[in-house]
């Protein structure tokens, strides 16, 4: 039998958030420890694919121990990190393993680790020693560092953002391991840093200059003796010194060919770095223009408050516009304020409330604003998805109002309110609440790119909006201290790389 331990701690740390990350958070989120994973089998996610893998091959014995993640938020406490990385150690000593497959992210920030994956893999190689497989998968908007580079054999980014292929990843992850154990495979690494860190709008997939990088990947990946080819976007709110995008290559025992691979690559990105910056509308005329559509639903995106890079998730500038302007047949998630969910379950679905709502966590996101309005559905908040991201976990998103918002011109705007912060990536949000998006004229998404998955099939027209937040596009806004100058778009330079530390 070939062992394998399987482990991972996923999340996407905004320095500038205003509450650390704790172990709550994680556990809130889902965090798994043993056979408890076995819960992630037939899912879209990275345990999802690891557990598909092994069951495909029965030579493969998986050996779980804790995998978890926290929606992005600020940075994470030492104590969640150690409680959650030592149950990942103990249980990989507590065995003989003959690889390690790891679930990270890339942009995890530890109050005491600028650089929280490096120190995973750093922790779990010295465990091992130096021969024992190391294969780790990633979220592309990693920043990743030479800790990581140095101590992971096979670093395997996502190639889709929207991200819908995790469980594949997963899956690439133990066939790589395995047939390493095996003696099929000897990878040889290697990794260079590029000085960007662009905004993520147009890291879309299907947008340029993202699809033209990736399709130049893919073609790489197609070549004989090529394993893998990725690319990492970089996290642009996480205030370490390792921030900027990467490469990563990964062949078949040709360090040289690994080396043209990441050069190649990484000069197409430096070539196309000014294609990153989006043309994004205000809020307000992103507004007029979905109310002058002839028809919906028009998707509108808060990419300043989007909670999927750890955002409040109660700014306000959209819903006020809503409101402002008198928009029709509107729909906005989710908006997190605890306290208007606990004054609508006190009042009840039928009544009226007045209250503010929103604005209240930090001054990136807008003022509270005042509303009159009637509570429409109560629910426990509980939802699985159904787009191609995440594809059939169940999560929640705490007791949920649906409150009919008061608009001029005798307008009402549908306002998913919950307790927790939750992206509004999947359409699944709205009809767990009642709310058929496409009966909506205009759909409000706390969201900037994953939505694009689920919501792109029903839209009319997408816009994404420079609205205000700790995801908002100036991040002059900021008060960084530790990147590593000069770094564009923070410099008006072109992007430098340089090769990373290897195995």
């Amino acid at each position: 039998m070939i062992r394998i331990a399987v482990g991972g701690i996923v999340h996407e740390t905004n320095t500038f958030a205003a509450h650390p990350t704790t172990l709550d958070d994680f556990r809130a989120d889902g965090l798994y420890a043993g056979a408890e994973l076995e819960a992630l089998r037939e899912t879209n996610t990275v345990i999802g694919g690891i557990l598909a893998a092994a069951g495909h091959d029965p030579e493969i014995e998986l050996l779980l121990t804790t995998a978890g993640s926290a929606i992005p938020g600020g940075t994470v406490a030492t104590d969640a990190f150690e409680h959650i990385v030592g149950q990942i150690c103990s249980g990989i000593e507590a065995q003989t393993v003959d690889a390690v497959v790891l679930d990270l992210h890339g942009a995890l920030v530890v109050e005491d680790f600028p650089g929280g994956d490096g120190e995973v893999a750093r922790r779990v190689r010295a465990i091992v020693g130096p021969s024992v497989p190391i294969v780790a998968v990633f979220d592309l908007h990693g920043n990743i560092d030479d800790v990581l580079t140095a101590a992971v054999d096979v670093i395997l980014p996502y190639n889709t953002y929207p991200h819908i292929d995790n469980a594949e990843r997963g899956e690439e992850a133990v066939r790589i391991a395995s047939a390493m154990v095996r003696g099929e495979c000897h990878p040889v690494s290697r990794a260079v840093h590029i000085s960007a860190s662009p905004p993520s709008p147009n890291q879309f997939s299907g947008m340029e200059p993202t699809l033209t990088l990736q399709n130049r990947a893919r073609h790489w990946e197609a070549q004989p003796g090529v394993i893998n080819a990725g690319i990492f976007f970089s996290f642009p709110y996480g205030d370490v010194a390792h921030n900027g995008m990467a490469v990563v290559s990964t062949t078949e025992n040709d360090p040289a060919l690994a080396e043209r691979i990441c050069a190649d690559l990484g000069q197409a990105i430096i070539d196309a770095h000014l294609g990153f910056w989006p043309d994004l509308m205000s809020v307000e005329g992103a507004v007029h223009a979905a109310m002058e559509e002839p028809e919906g639903p028009v998707v509108l995106a808060d990419f300043g408050d989007n909670p999927g890079g750890g955002t409040t998730s109660d700014g306000t500038a959209m819903l006020w516009a809503l409101i402002d302007l008198g928009a029709q047949g509107a729909a906005l998630a989710v908006m997190c304020d605890p306290a208007v969910v606990e004054a609508a379950f006190a009042a009840g679905i039928g009544a009226m409330i007045k209250t503010e709502i929103g604005g209240k966590v930090d001054d990136f996101h807008g003022a509270p604003i005042p509303i009159t309005a009637t509570v429409r559905n109560l629910t426990d908040g509980a939802f699985t998805y159904e787009g191609p991201m995440n594809t059939g976990v169940r999560d929640t998103l705490g007791r949920t109002a649906v409150l009919a918002v008061q608009g001029r011109y005798g307008a009402e705007v549908l306002v998913v309110c919950s307790e927790r912060r939750v992206q509004a990536l999947d359409t699944a949000i709205f009809r767990s609440q009642g709310i058929e998006p496409t009966d909506c004229k205009i759909l409000v998404v706390k969201s900037g790119v994953h939505f694009r998955g689920a919501f792109m099939p029903i839209a009319k027209r997408v816009i994404v909006v420079d609205s205000p937040g700790i995801l908002q596009l100036d991040v002059s806004a900021f008060p960084f201290r530790h990147l590593t100058r000069p770094l564009w778009p923070h410099d008006k330079v072109t992007p430098t790389m340089r090769p990373m530390a290897h195995r």
